[in-house]
């Protein structure tokens, strides 16, 4: 944003401010909007800035998925192994308990 110090200085100097008043007056208000406002190279670094912050932040979630995609295969490879454990068990338990009932057939008989 800029001010158009001169047309400042002259509303004042109509207003009944002398003129050496009014233009210290427009400088003083154009220093202090210069310190406040921001220029557009503040925003072109500022934006700068957010964008590579936004590049961290995916390249981290992508690393951070990846990894997270990872473990979970790994997860789902345990998974299966351990359902096989499960398996062959319920087949053993099956079993036994099928030749338990027949030796108990063959005393109770």
């Amino acid at each position: 944003m800029t001010i158009d110090t001169l047309e400042y200085a002259k509303r004042l100097e109509r207003a009944g401010i002398s003129r050496e008043q009014a233009e210290a007056h427009a400088e003083a208000l154009r220093g202090a909007i210069a310190s406040e406002v921001a220029t557009k190279a503040d925003l072109d670094s500022s934006s700068h800035d957010i964008k590579g912050e936004l590049h961290t932040v995916r390249d981290e979630t992508r690393r951070d998925f990846n990894g997270l995609r990872g473990e979970f295969h790994n997860l789902r490879e345990e998974f299966q192994r351990l359902r096989g454990r499960v398996d062959v068990l319920t087949w053993m338990v099956g079993f036994n308990l099928a030749a338990t009932m027949a030796v108990l057939w063959r005393l109770l008989r």
